[in-house]
């Protein structure tokens, strides 16, 4: 028989795709189209088995939709540009231009090995002069459009990279994003002039879209926490004795009253003017001491350090005289780089207030959603219990959290598989004592039911299932109850409302009393003096201090953003040269686009001279140019672009990538706009904001249709070592995935097990025996087929024909929806099953039928995306001339998906006993006689009445005995 040989097979078919353009896109195709692809690759070092993860994930949605019949397009290229080439190249001691011609076709090489089925006619790299010349046209653009601006001001400065960085370059440790290892120094700031786009202008319809973004939740949480939209308001204390003003921004005016003193950034411009000259000193050595210091260590610091100003400033709304202090925990770069401070209601303002011994006012009443909550008392003696079941964690939802609005909250946690009435009776049991309880009815709908809890200061959501349950008597077990609880209780059901308006609200007063001293409140209530304010809730109240402040000069509503506008220039020499000449008279001008590109000279020294400048200062005759406009001596700009601008647009070029016309032809790209599936495991702000950013730019203009580059987006995992430390190209720490495929197993092994190892969203731990189990794995289909290839025609039985139906059409069904949901883990799960199907079905008659053909080709064609070579081969040995890979997706017959029988759970006294199948459309009488007739059942029934049947449709059957 035939055997399994990747290292014949893979080469083999790679040289024929890519010698019939198999995987060429045609743009112009009138089939449906599909685009996938994964983020940009640095050509910049060794590749790991986490690129190869990586790149197979997109691989995978691209090759299922040619099979499905799309014009299906898997484009490829190079993000050359950028520090970590320029940090390789210095490495190797060659040119960045060398280091690219050497790795570039040592990553090609890599790509084609694995499989993957990128169109190479149209393979871009950003390094090249026909991409960057259009780089740079986008720069041009923007500061045509009054979007490019040049300013100078405070950046981050790496010194091991001899460049600024933008904000998103910066993670939240302080460090450079080039460098991890724990020994690297946090980075600091440096006034440098610079170039900058405005990304700021596009702040509010970035945010605004995002949540209409198929996009992993995680990163659209990431984007808007980056925007950092605040709505309050500006709020003007005017400093006592002094003409001076202090502007705070503050997203809650309501709390005015409770600011009982202010902060300043020790940079702020009034810190001088206002101190008085008996505090001059202690100020002065502490604004020195806090400049030492890089804003990260600033804000991470728990300690928190500051000093009086002997400064006083007027509170608006009460006028009272309130202290000014100089603080290092404010940054003069947020907001005004001032804070009121309120400690009764601001955790970090209270640790301020606890050190220096400031006052410390409560000034919101979290209690009040609804009037009357405000003087309840727990009232037990309605003696009504709510029984609340949840599907998960809800420690805190107990019953000393409930004994307030004449109701005895129970909650309770699902043990296991536990069902929720059976939840139900037993936290019911062990909180009130009575034991005599039975099941009444159980919700038809779960919702998310929503608690605050005070110990963390956190609201949370949990799955909910309300059941109600029925007291049958007042028998009850002894237990160690208060004396407020030996009465008679009845158990109620309550809609979702009540037990809002009669349990959670009371709730709040009861935690407010038992916490509110230990944690400063942060949340919604009413206002406490707050004088004419008081009673109204903080809702109301923000708009109305606001609006009598504004009348009397003292307050304006405001928008914030966290988001900074995009630092663009770089002091490195490996990127696109800004299009930008310096003239002492003219200032900066722009490059006419007949000019572009401006082509980066060839250095010998391309290193940074740490004087802040980058190699390009150092290219005299590249440098030295004449003016535009006034043809005067002038010289270029030596800044080059970051690359991020690169990578920004890199996803339109691909539809058009050789043209030196225009930037592309917007008549494709919007045919084929937006990308359809896009994924990667790293840059969840930067990359992604600038590519919105860039996107809604162009559309703006024009260029694209869609102002949302990316229709769907998975923010993959990563593969980790086996001790759970991150692969990296420039630690050189990977596992290589050439040696994995030459040691006989075969890129087909490694795509499955990367696919099989973990869902998608979630970091894998490399295991070299997890490839082993796929190569075995894909060796049982292989001989599967070839057992099936060597057989005579055989006459199947009708019953093993109906079965091989079934499990064919359930394994198509779920791999084809398990692909478009990226559960690529339980597709091939789905597979594995469906073989152990097709392997006990053998024994029932195995031959040439037509049955056994497509339930084979079937199998083949599902496994191809995931395992493309060895498919191929297989496809074409059960008797095909053309490829598998195109419109060969098998389809399954409904009228085997529809299951004969379900399986019903058993309880007695809502205790599992048992499980019975029936048939799917059987009645309500048919399952009640099957249930009783089962022997465990009856036997936990015995000689006992019962007294009730209960029956959840397609799920459970409890007999109350």
């Amino acid at each position: 028989m035939k055997k399994y040989t990747p290292k014949e097979i893979e080469p083999k078919w790679q040289e024929k795709w890519l010698k019939d353009g198999t995987y060429k896109a045609d743009l112009n195709s009138r089939k449906p189209k599909y685009i996938a692809m994964s983020m940009f690759n640095y050509p910049s070092g060794v590749l790991h088995v986490g690129h190869t993860m990586n790149y197979t994930i997109s691989d995978i949605k691209a090759r299922s939709r040619r099979q499905q019949g799309f014009e299906s397009y898997h484009p490829v290229g190079w993000d050359a540009f950028g520090l970590p080439a320029e940090n390789r190249a210095v490495k190797a001691g060659i040119s960045p231009q060398q280091s690219m011609d050497e790795i570039i076709p040592a990553y090609r090489k890599l790509y084609q090995k694995m499989g993957w089925s990128n169109d190479w006619t149209k393979e871009i790299a950003t390094h090249k002069p026909e991409y960057y010349k259009w780089t740079q046209w986008i720069f041009s653009e923007m500061f045509r459009n009054g979007l490019a601006y040049q300013d100078t001001r405070m950046q981050w400065w790496c010194e091991q990279c001899q460049t600024i960085l933008a904000n998103e370059q910066v993670d939240s440790h302080g460090k450079c994003w080039r460098h991890d290892n724990p020994e690297d120094p946090v980075i600091g700031k440096k006034e440098v002039k610079q170039w900058f786009f405005k990304i700021t202008d596009y702040a509010d319809e970035l945010l605004e879209a995002t949540d209409d973004l198929d996009w992993t939740e995680s990163v659209k949480i990431a984007q808007k926490n980056w925007i950092g939209k605040s709505v309050g308001a500006e709020i003007k204390f005017k400093v006592s004795n002094s003409e001076e003003s202090i502007n705070v921004f503050t997203t809650r005016p309501d709390t005015l009253f409770g600011a009982t003193f202010l902060v300043l950034a020790p940079e702020h411009d009034l810190v001088a003017g206002i101190t008085p000259a008996e505090y001059k000193e202690s100020v002065d050595e502490y604004v020195k001491e806090s400049l030492r210091k890089s804003e990260i260590e600033r804000q991470a610091s728990k300690e928190k350090t500051g000093v009086f100003s002997g400064a006083y400033a007027t509170n608006p709304v009460n006028n009272e005289r309130i202290p000014i202090w100089i603080a290092d925990y404010v940054l003069a770069g947020y907001g005004t780089g001032a804070i009121m401070c309120v400690p009764a209601h601001d955790e970090r303002d209270k640790e301020f207030a606890d050190k220096f011994g400031l006052e410390i006012r409560n000034v919101v009443d979290p209690v009040a959603v609804r009037e009357d909550a405000k003087d309840k008392k727990p009232d037990l003696k309605k003696n009504k219990v709510v029984a609340v079941v949840t599907n998960d964690n809800a420690e805190l939802l107990t019953i000393n959290w409930g004994k307030l609005g004449g109701r005895l909250f129970i909650g309770g946690t699902a043990e296991g598989d536990e069902e929720p009435e059976v939840t139900a009776l037993r936290e019911v049991t062990e909180e009130t004592g009575y034991n005599d309880l039975e099941v009444e009815e159980i919700g038809e709908e779960n919702f998310f039911y929503k608690y605050y809890a005070f110990s963390k200061q956190e609201t949370h959501e949990i799955e909910t299932t309300f059941v109600k349950l029925r007291l049958k008597s007042d028998s009850r077990q002894e237990q160690n109850l208060d004396e407020s609880e030996k009465g008679k209780f009845t158990v109620e059901w309550v809609s979702r409302s009540q037990a809002e308006k009669e349990v959670v609200e009371p709730l709040h007063r009861y935690g407010y009393e038992k916490f509110i001293q230990k944690k400063p409140y942060g949340g919604e209530g009413v206002l406490a003096n707050s004088g004419e304010y008081n009673g109204i809730t903080s809702s109301e109240a923000r708009d109305k201090i606001v609006i009598d402040l504004s009348k009397k000069g003292l307050a304006e509503e405001k928008v914030n953003y966290k988001m900074r506008d995009w630092s663009i220039g770089r002091q490195r020499y490996w990127g696109a040269p800004i299009p930008i000449i310096h003239c002492e008279k003219c200032g900066p001008v722009l490059l006419p686009d007949s000019e572009l590109p401006v082509v980066l000279p060839e250095l010998e020294d391309f290193k940074p001279s740490g004087d802040g400048r980058g190699a390009l200062a150092r290219a005299t005759d590249w440098l030295k140019v004449n003016c535009p406009e006034c043809g005067g001596v002038a010289e270029r700009e030596t800044d080059t672009l970051d690359t991020y601008i690169c990578s920004s647009w890199y996803m339109y070029r691909y539809f058009d990538p050789y043209n030196s016309e225009k930037i592309f032809d917007s008549e494709i790209v919007k045919k084929w706009e937006p990308i359809d599936f896009y994924n990667g495991g790293d840059h969840a702000v930067a990359h992604l904001l600038y590519a919105r950013f860039v996107a809604r730019f162009f559309n703006k203009i024009g260029l694209i249709g869609n102002p949302e580059p990316f229709k769907q987006m998975l923010f993959n995992g990563k593969v980790r070592a086996s001790d759970g430390t991150e692969f990296s190209k420039r630690k050189g720490n990977g596992a290589d995935p050439v040696d994995v495929i030459d040691s006989g197993y075969g890129a087909d092994a490694l795509r499955l097990y990367h696919m099989f190892a973990a869902p998608l969203e979630v970091n894998s731990r490399w295991d070299p025996q997890g490839v082993p189990s796929m190569y075995r794995f894909l060796n049982r289909v292989w001989n599967t087929v070839q057992e099936y290839i060597e057989t005579d025609d055989t006459e199947v039985e009708e019953k093993t024909v109906k079965q091989i139906k079934i499990a064919n059409s359930q394994m198509v069904k779920k791999v084809t929806e398990d692909i478009e949901n990226n559960r690529y883990n339980t597709a091939i799960a789905a597979m594995m099953e469906y073989l152990n199907t097709l392997s006990k079905a053998k024994a029932e008659g195995f031959g040439k039928s037509g049955v056994w053909q497509v339930a084979l080709e079937s199998l083949v064609a599902c496994l191809a995306p995931f395992a493309p070579h060895i498919t191929e081969e297989l496809w074409h040995d059960l008797g095909h001339s053309t490829t598998v890979h195109i419109d060969t997706w098998p389809e399954w017959w409904e009228e085997y998906l529809v299951a004969d029988t379900i399986k019903i759970a058993v309880q007695v006294n809502g205790k599992l006993k048992s499980e019975i199948e029936v048939a799917s459309d059987a009645d309500k009488d048919a399952v009640l006689s099957l249930a009783k007739a089962d022997k465990k059942v009856a036997t936990a029934i015995g000689d006992n009445k019962v007294k009730k049947e209960i029956y959840v449709p397609g799920r459970i059957v409890n007999f109350v005995v």
